[in-house]
């Protein structure tokens, strides 16, 4: 350096090396108190042979870094230029130092860490804690949060939600053919979260509009099966099981690395410009379906009383038939035990059969019977109004 070949420097110090014995250095290695003109500096002990004990370990320090980069920086240089080159390794030294630590990143509880080198997958840092990877351009690494419950909404775009994403698929898609050919419009809402950061990352190349389509196709797939009155009523729960199940089967299929938590459907109506004439015919199913309630209600109250009438008729035709047989059979045994008496006492038979028919004939009538015992004399009957008021005793009957 310039100043390590200044020749009067060199007499200066000679001159005053007695001096400067006794007087204290500054850090430059001038005595305090010189007598020299005034302009002229003393220049820096830069060059001497003397070391101090700090030299000699910050010597030692850059031998092991050498030895711990392979060799990879040159040697010290001794003579002039050795300490300049010391501050140059020790800037070098700091400078890997930093590089390394760039290597370092923290992984929380909901997040996983991939790391690529020369951007091919490596690992997959599932477990949180402070983790370390070789630095750029080696290896780096991308932080996937796992945890996190993200939101596709079809059919309508929505800021009410705290949702990664919002998809506005148009009226156009949430326009569906039903089973029965009709058209419904329909928003819902996708419930999802990643399951497989390396999956997600790198099987498929943009994975929340592949959801959204899966989603899409999806319903309208379930919605063509089935017909707008149940799609519209009871059969909402059942599409949303549906459309969850055949999601999350594509998907896997896709190895898209995330897990279908929910399908919500917000709305299912028919298309605007057809509603009063969908409202009309609902309105005729609901009346159809009144008038269908009272015919069952009629239906129902009207068989069983008819079937009552009927079981009624048919137990009193029973009771007739049984008492017309039991009768029929009681007569049929009774004239075989007169015909067993008349056989064994004709005329004694003969006579109580008259006189019981007689009897039987005339039971209601009001009679006046007359003896022959009184010979030729007429007899006098009052009469009032063509009616015998008064009978006379009959003394004796005579067969006939």
């Amino acid at each position: 350096m310039p100043w390590n070949d200044d020749s009067d420097d060199h007499r200066d110090d000679s001159q005053n090396q007695d001096s400067s014995k006794k007087s204290t250095k500054n850090p430059w290695g001038a005595p305090q108190g010189d007598n020299r003109p005034h302009g002229h500096h003393q220049r820096p002990d830069w060059g001497r042979g003397g070391r101090n004990d700090d030299e000699i370990n910050f010597e030692q320090m850059l031998h092991k870094i050498r030895q711990s980069f392979g060799g990879m920086l040159p040697p010290s240089q001794g003579g002039h230029n050795g300490g300049f080159g010391k501050i140059i390794f020790g800037g070098l030294a700091l400078l890997l130092v930093i590089w390394a630590l760039t290597g370092i990143y923290f992984v929380q509880p909901n997040q996983h860490g991939v790391v690529l080198t020369f951007g091919e997958y490596t690992r997959t840092d599932e477990v949180p804690g402070i983790k370390w990877r070789a630095p750029w351009p080696f290896q780096s690494v991308q932080i996937v949060d796992v945890t996190t419950e993200r939101r596709i909404h079809i059919g309508f775009s929505s800021n009410d939600y705290n949702s990664s994403r919002s998809q506005n698929t148009g009226r156009h898609e949430s326009l569906m053919l039903t089973g029965d050919e009709n058209i419904v419009d329909i928003n819902f809402v996708v419930l999802w979260r990643i399951q497989d950061a390396k999956d997600y990352l790198y099987s498929i190349r943009d994975p929340e509009d592949t959801i959204q389509m899966v989603a899409a196709s999806t319903m309208r797939e379930i919605i063509g099966q089935t017909d707008i009155q149940p799609a519209l009523t009871d059969a909402r729960t059942q599409i949303q099981v549906d459309a969850k199940a055949l999601m999350q089967k594509l998907l896997d299929e896709y190895r898209a690395g995330v897990t279908i938590n929910n399908v919500q459907l917000q709305k299912v109506d028919p298309p605007v410009a057809v509603v009063d004439a969908f409202n009309e015919v609902q309105r005729a199913r609901q009346k159809k379906e009144e008038l269908k309630n009272l015919a069952e209600a009629y239906r129902n109250d009207i068989i069983p009383r008819a079937k009552g009438e009927a079981e009624k008729l048919r137990q009193d035709a029973e009771a007739y038939s049984q008492e017309v047989v039991s009768r029929a059979t009681g007569d049929a045994k009774r004239f075989d035990a007169v015909y067993m008496a008349y056989k064994s006492a004709k005329d004694v038979t003969a006579e109580r059969m008259y006189l019981e028919t007689m009897e039987q004939v005339l039971k209601n009538a009001k009679t006046v019977v007359l003896g022959n015992e009184n010979g030729n004399v007429l007899p006098f009957l009052p009469l009032q109004d063509g009616k015998a008021t008064s009978s006379v005793p009959r003394s004796s009957v005579s067969s006939q």
